[in-house]
């Protein structure tokens, strides 16, 4: 919109620039809109910085260096410490390049910076006003999302599938949980949501309590029940005089499963209001900005290095392009920032690939179009065409969205650089992007390169000391009847499982070129802290019976914590003693699994857990999450 405002006024270049900060449209999709509005508006005016510092360097190669670099690597630091997604820094990196190219001087920072921030407040208006519509809109998709995964979880119990699809409905519960805390409690339909979002934890606990014990496929009508309330989000009316199977699944776990789906009915329909049985989520505590920033650099985190190796790479990247041709620095470190958006360095290797076969397709496709000496108008509409076309593949298919995104790149250069044809770029950009894929993944591969693999017995340690916080909240229930800590400590174990499991496959993809023996010694004991994880949470908690296995609990935290100890390198492996659990043999199992493991002994590997080589094979499907 910004764009076709100013080429119909006959303003071209400075369309090109506005558009600049219509790039916000990229963040923060997928977040409630309080949330949105913050991300947005800071993304905006961070883009009114680098556009103004690009603007004012662009007469200065060691500055742009620099200044690409600090961009690239602030941006990769900060996203992350502030938890703003993909593509982080990758947008401030090419508005502050783009801005380098255009000609001008300081004289016109002020007209720039105006345009940058009236083409983010333009999109902004647009993302925020789906809030008129239904403003709960972020936080029902979320929900819609979390019972649709729950019921392919359902479809595939007692099926190969079922581990996958237990990995995504963690993932989605997790999503979901997320963008309610951040739209916080509100009365009324916002209440609802809650409950029903509570319910579906849930019902997750208790169908994890179902594929521990390898439960035989269930009746259709459970999946079919998870789909109705999926419906009832946005139409309370869908869940009325819902029934449920009248048998509970044929498992030790269906009675309790049956209960909770009975929840879930009762939370959906707002004339049953159960809310009052439920545990809320709370209110998110809100760090300080700069305490998000010290948690982001601690030791051992991930993040600092990420965030250097950027910088460096894309400082390097436009030093090149510059030493070429001060016209194509633009080009070559945008192309190292773009590969190492992947998370690890087969993932990278994988990227520069997409990246190069898409540049080279899109070069083909721009030439076309740049044939036919499109009017302005016409240059327009196919850059939203494009843009489009982008937005919609980037996650299942890179090397498809780098297609549409090289000749979407090269048409904002003919209209923001009056007199110079982009025809006359279409050939360098095919060298620029291959020198800048080669610089993004020689960094990726040489600067800190094992940094997951190092993170990896820290992840393995935090999920077991969340096994222990969810044990001894299920073992002590009785002592205070009340599912807040029990409720609590489970999600606090999703969170954790979820982060092995991300550490686990970039910790694989790091280590595509080490020893077999390291990456089967990772893969072994991750696995067993899964096993151990999903026994956990399938793990009853009865509000007033006091379990046998209470009497274990001191023996029971020593175990757990000595194990953790292991897993963190802070101890050396030994034989712990893992004490009895009467009543709980699959638990029982998996403790005794995970002690030989890290005691270095052979265990049997979770058949849902994929082996290196697997996991090798399907980063290509995963690439974009």
């Amino acid at each position: 919109m910004p764009l076709a405002v100013a080429v119909a006024l006959g303003h071209p270049h400075e369309g090109a620039v506005a558009t600049q900060g219509a790039f916000v449209a990229v963040y923060a999709r997928d977040e409630p809109y309080r949330r949105r509005l913050r991300v947005m508006i800071g993304v905006g005016l961070a883009l009114v910085l680098v556009v103004s510092a690009g603007t004012l360097l662009s007469s200065l190669p060691v500055g742009i260096v620099i200044a690409a670099g600090l961009i690239a690597g602030l941006g990769s630091l900060l996203g992350s410490a502030w938890d703003i997604g993909r593509p982080r820094e990758f947008i401030l990196v090419l508005s502050f390049l783009a801005a380098t190219q255009y000609p001008g001087d300081a004289g016109d920072v002020p007209l720039r910076a105006a345009l940058v921030l009236g083409g983010a407040a333009t999109v902004t208006a647009l993302a925020m006003s789906g809030g008129l519509v239904r403003p709960r809109g972020p936080e029902e998709r979320a929900l819609q999302t979390l019972w649709d995964r729950l019921a392919d979880l359902f479809d595939a119990m007692g099926g190969p599938d079922v581990g996958a699809a237990r990995h995504a409905t963690l993932l989605s519960v997790e999503e979901a949980r997320l963008v309610l805390t951040r739209a916080g409690h509100r009365r009324g339909d916002g209440d609802r949501l809650f409950g029903v979002a509570v319910a579906a934890e849930g019902a997750i606990d208790a169908a994890l309590g179902l594929v521990l014990r390898d439960c035989p496929p269930l009746d259709p009508g459970w999946a079919a029940a998870a789909r109705t309330i999926r419906d009832s989000v946005r139409d309370p009316s869908a869940a009325r005089d819902l029934r449920l199977p009248d048998e509970a699944p044929d498992a030790v776990h269906g009675d309790r499963f049956a209960r909770m789906m009975q929840r879930a009915v009762a939370a959906a329909d707002p004339a049953l209001a159960l809310q009052s049985t439920l545990v809320p989520f709370g209110r998110r505590r809100r760090r300080s900005p700069l305490a998000a920033v010290r948690r982001a650099i601690h030791p051992g985190s991930l993040v600092l290095p990420t965030a250097v190796r950027s910088g460096i790479a894309v400082a390097v990247g436009t030093g090149i392009g510059l030493l070429i041709d001060p016209a194509r620095g633009i080009w070559v470190g945008l192309t190292a920032a773009a590969v190492l958006q992947a998370s690890n360095v087969t993932l990278t290797a994988q990227r520069t690939l997409q990246r190069a076969g898409g540049t080279i397709l899109g070069v083909g496709l721009a030439a076309l179009l740049l044939a036919f000496h499109p009017v302005a108008g016409v240059i327009v509409v196919a850059l939203m065409l494009l843009q489009a076309l982008m937005q919609s593949t980037i996650v299942a298919a890179y090397g498809v969205a780098t297609f549409f995104a090289t000749p979407l790149a090269l048409l904002i250069v003919d209209l923001g650089r009056p007199g110079t044809p982009a025809g006359s770029l279409v050939g360098d950009r095919i060298v620029d992007t291959l020198l800048g894929c080669a610089v993004g993944l020689l960094a990726r591969r040489f600067l800190w390169p094992r940094t997951a693999a190092t993170r990896l017995g820290a992840a393995q340690g935090a999920a077991i000391e969340a096994v222990r916080d969810v044990l001894h909240a299920a073992l002590t229930r009785s002592d205070a009847p009340s599912s807040v800590l029990v409720r609590r400590s489970r999600r606090t174990l999703h969170t954790a499982l979820l982060n092995l499991r991300a550490v686990q496959q970039d910790a694989v993809g790091d280590l595509a070129l080490a020893p077999g023996r390291t990456l089967d010694d990772a893969w072994r004991t991750t696995s067993a802290v899964e096993r151990l994880s999903f026994a956990a949470m399938g793990f009853q908690a009865p509000p007033t019976e006091v379990l046998p296995a209470r009497a274990e609990l001191p023996r029971l935290h020593a175990a757990l914590d000595a194990l953790a100890a292991i897993a963190e390198g802070h101890r050396a492996p030994a034989l712990v003693p893992v004490p009895p659990l009467q009543g709980h043999p699959a638990t029982h199992r998996a403790l005794v699994e995970l002690r030989d493991v890290l005691r270095g002994g052979g265990a049997r590997a979770d058949p849902d857990v994929a082996p290196p080589g697997a996991v090798l094979a399907r980063i290509r499907a995963e690439e974009g999450g």
